[in-house]
């Protein structure tokens, strides 16, 4: 699809939900940004998530009230319905952002539909991963889902995924093949530079307070090395991380919802960012990589995308806590530079020059 010169089709980018400024909003933010004459659509968006998108209303269905928005989990059997209840045949050009159902909207159909993908559904394909598949409520109608998903995979005309790791879902749940297109991360705003050399006297973990972020892990590890351990970030899993630090041998200090120059600061003077889940792409280590920052993280994942081990930082095979305290040891031989060279891979420049090149590609001129 010409992006100058020539007039652009009818064109829509679509979302699964603006639930929060985290990666999968703004990847739509940057598509947005992309294409500024595209329609936009999501399921649902809280109302207090500020998008830059030029001014452009977010279209949404009819999951977007609030119980729906809070009760996801009862929402996910919906959302096939809520796509169709969109119509089909709108536009000539679809792009949509996926995590969950969007590349089953029909508003393509008799056009092209790309699709860029975060992950394919994981409460239906690793409910392993995302405990809301293996609930009472799912179970059920979790075989009946997966064949839908994969009906609808079938009628996108292209897909891209934003690692390795998740373009092997692609083929492995869906059988068709992806272009890896990593997304675009504050590259520039994380690697400024500053007159103070940097502490680094204490192990960083940041990210959403959730279950599967492990952040406990963090404060254990580093209790392990003997390290202090700082834990940025907000969430349910407030009282666990509270409970671990309570029992650490080591100081350990909780920053609660940082504002972006306070988590600047925090990834430049650690010793290293140890981070202990599996992350689909995982902006958060390429942030701390970009600030100079070496990173110990499990070998899975987009971290074997983002993470150049012995150079940048260290990949971990055992999710042991012991495993991570090694590593943490060793991370003084890590150089800042080479993290900072590895970051710089993964600007928004080269995510939207990348995107523009897929989807001239293959849309039709």
């Amino acid at each position: 699809m010409p992006t100058q010169g020539a007039p652009e089709m009818r064109m829509a980018i679509v979302h699964e939900w603006i639930n929060a400024y985290a990666g999968s909003e703004q990847v739509f933010e940057a598509l947005a940004q992309i294409f500024p004459t595209a329609d936009l659509f999501a399921l649902s968006r809280e109302p207090d998530v500020s998008l830059k998108l030029g001014g452009r209303p977010v279209r949404t269905t009819f999951l977007d009230h609030a119980f729906m928005r809070r009760h996801r989990a009862i929402a996910l059997p919906l959302m096939p319905a809520a796509w169709r209840a969109l119509g089909k045949s709108r536009y000539e050009l679809v792009l949509s952002s996926h995590h969950a159902f969007a590349h089953a909207n029909r508003l393509a159909d008799g056009g092209t539909h790309l699709c860029y993908v975060h992950s394919p559904a994981r409460y239906l394909w690793s409910p392993d991963v995302d405990r809301r598949g293996a609930g009472l409520f799912m179970r059920p109608g979790a075989a009946v889902l997966r064949r839908y998903d994969l009906a609808a995979s079938r009628r996108v005309t292209a897909y891209a995924a934003n690692s390795s790791a998740v373009a092997s879902r692609i083929k492995d749940f869906w059988h068709r093949e992806a272009t890896v297109i990593h997304p675009g991360v504050r590259i520039e705003y994380f690697s400024q530079a500053t007159n103070v050399s940097p502490a680094r006297d204490y192990v960083l973990g940041a990210g959403r307070w959730i279950a599967y972020k492990n952040m406990p892990r963090v404060i254990e590890a580093a209790s392990i090395a003997g390290m202090p351990v700082k834990i940025a970030g907000s969430g349910p899993d407030k009282d666990r991380i509270v409970a671990a630090a309570s029992a650490a041998a080591v100081p350990v200090e909780l920053i609660e919802s940082p504002s972006d120059e306070q988590l600047r600061d925090l990834y430049r003077n650690a010793a290293c960012l140890v981070f202990p889940t599996v992350e689909d792409f995982g902006i958060v280590p390429v942030e701390a990589q970009a600030a100079g920052t070496p990173v110990v993280a499990i070998a899975a994942g987009g971290a074997l995308d983002t993470i150049r081990d012995g150079e940048t930082g260290y990949l971990v095979s055992e999710p042991t806590s012991g495993a991570l305290a090694e590593r943490i040891l060793a991370v003084g031989q890590i150089k800042a530079p080479d993290c900072q060279r590895n970051a710089a891979r993964f600007t928004h420049a080269e995510f939207a020059r990348r995107i523009r090149e897929w989807v001239d590609g293959i849309a039709p001129r």
